[in-house]
């Protein structure tokens, strides 16, 4: 999964290793989600590109990201809903398998949109759910000790909540093999 910044190309892990990367807060809200209800879940085409590319050693491009670099601090103007798509995809495939050094990789993820929205990504990562199979992994989420009610108000969550949902559908369960793929070159 490739995305062009400074002319370069960079998958999601390559750059959220080399930067941490803050969607501003004059970024709209995360949305992706909307677009595919429950009964169209399987025609999500980012999740499933991806899936797809991973399943089948596929590259996909993912286009470009658009912002400004500051001290090693990637803000992108244009890109941010695929940047969280893929936050919540690596999130989703390394659930109970992910160790300190790459937590601390994803943890340089964030919003500055609200506060709620910035504390639900470092909890994501820091925190820990038992993966349930039959059960939606937003219900998993939102039923963790470490959930604030509140957070049900905050539309990106929501929205990350729905997509996490998403890629459950896509992808079925947490597999640490395709992590890996996502984070290798």
């Amino acid at each position: 999964m490739m995305m062009n910044l400074e002319n370069k190309e960079f998958t999601f892990w390559n750059l959220i290793s080399k930067y941490t990367i803050e969607i501003p807060a004059i970024q709209r809200d995360y949305v992706q989600d909307r677009l595919y209800s429950d009964l169209k879940k399987e025609e999500c085409d980012i999740v499933g590109d991806i899936a797809n590319s991973l399943t089948n050693n596929v590259k996909t491009n993912l286009h470009f990201v658009y912002g400004k670099v500051d001290n090693q601090e990637l803000i992108p103007l244009d890109g941010q809903q695929r940047l969280t798509t893929l936050f919540l995809i690596h999130w989703f495939l390394s659930l109970g398998t992910l160790i300190d050094n790459k937590k601390k990789i994803l943890s340089k993820f964030t919003y500055e949109t609200r506060p709620s929205s910035e504390d639900f990504c470092l909890k994501l990562v820091n925190e820990s759910i038992v993966f349930q199979k039959d059960l939606k992994i937003s219900k998993q989420i939102a039923d963790s000790k470490w959930f604030f009610l509140s957070w049900k108000n905050d539309p990106t969550i929501k929205a990350m909540l729905n997509m996490l949902d998403v890629i459950q559908f896509k992808f079925g369960e947490p597999n640490d093999k395709l992590f890996d793929l996502l984070c290798n070159e």
